[in-house]
């Protein structure tokens, strides 16, 4: 008698268990739930990605200034003007009205051409 209860407690307690996790499983596939899942999911991406793009953003504006001063650096003469300067300067004074003259002007003053 003793073997038969202990076996119909245990079968209770598979039935008890088996239901309650039931229940969770079908709760968390109805549409409600797959809708506030998929929303969550959407927001965590959309949360990533942004984080992912100012990061790629910055660090890639920093490179490229980095880059760009080697190169600058490296094209320029000793002594002669870097080409921002020589920019401020031609803004200062009035522009030339040919835009020719104006190109042959910078490259007077920067030394070089392309």
């Amino acid at each position: 008698m003793t073997r038969r209860l202990f076996w119909v407690g245990v079968g209770v307690t598979i039935t008890v268990v088996v239901i309650q996790r039931g229940r969770r499983l079908v709760a968390r596939y109805t549409p409600e739930a797959v809708a506030e899942r998929a929303g969550d999911l959407g927001r965590d991406v959309s949360r990533r990605a942004e984080t992912f793009l100012t990061t790629f953003r910055s660090e890639f504006a920093a490179a490229r200034a980095s880059r760009e001063d080697e190169l600058v650096a490296a094209l320029l003469a000793e002594g002669q003007p870097h080409p921002d300067d020589v920019e401020r300067t031609r803004r200062g004074r009035h522009a030339a009205v040919d835009p020719e003259a104006a190109t042959r002007a910078d490259e007077d003053e920067l030394g070089y051409s392309f």
